[in-house]
C-alpha cells in the first residue's frame, strides 16, 4: 500500500498478535475512510486451545493522525466490535461490544502496536497488550 491510498476510501487487513505459540490471533478487516476518519469492517479472533476460539465480530471505530514532531506521524485507531451470530437464522449477538481495541500504526498505515480485549464465550474478559501489528498484503 503506497502512502497515496490515504486519501479517500480503501480497504486494510491486519493481523493482530499471533507472535507467540499459543497466542490469540486478531485479523482486521477494515474499509477506512480517511474523509470522515473512521473504520468499519470484520474482526476475527482465533487462538489454538482447547477448545479453540473463533469469534467473529462486526466492528467500527475511528482514526487520528497523531504527529508529536515534524515527520513522526502515527495514526491511532480506536474502535468495538459487537460478536456475530455463527448458528444460521439465531441471532445470538448482542448490542453491548465484545471486543474493543486500540491501535497505533505507523503513518504508513503498514505496522504498529495494539491493546485489545474481548470477551468469551464463558463471560470472562481476556486483555492482550503491547499486540504487534502488521498488515496483511
Amino acid at each position: 500500500m503506497s502512502t497515496n491510498v490515504q486519501e479517500g476510501l480503501f480497504l486494510a487487513r491486519y493481523q493482530i498478535g499471533g507472535d507467540k505459540l499459543g497466542a490469540p490471533l486478531l485479523q482486521l478487516d477494515l474499509a477506512v475512510s480517511t474523509p470522515k476518519e473512521l473504520v468499519s469492517g470484520l474482526g476475527h479472533i482465533t487462538q489454538a486451545v482447547n477448545p479453540p476460539i473463533d469469534y467473529t465480530y462486526h466492528v467500527q471505530g475511528n482514526f487520528t493522525y497523531m504527529t508529536v514532531m515534524p515527520n513522526n506521524t502515527h495514526i491511532l485507531v480506536v474502535g468495538n466490535g459487537t460478536q456475530e451470530s455463527i448458528l444460521p437464522g439465531v441471532d445470538n449477538s448482542s448490542d453491548s461490544p465484545t471486543l474493543t481495541f486500540r491501535i497505533i500504526l505507523e503513518g504508513d498505515w503498514k505496522s504498529g502496536v495494539a491493546n485489545y480485549q474481548y470477551l468469551d464465550a464463558a463471560g470472562n474478559v481476556h486483555h492482550i497488550s503491547d499486540a504487534p501489528v502488521k498488515i496483511v498484503e
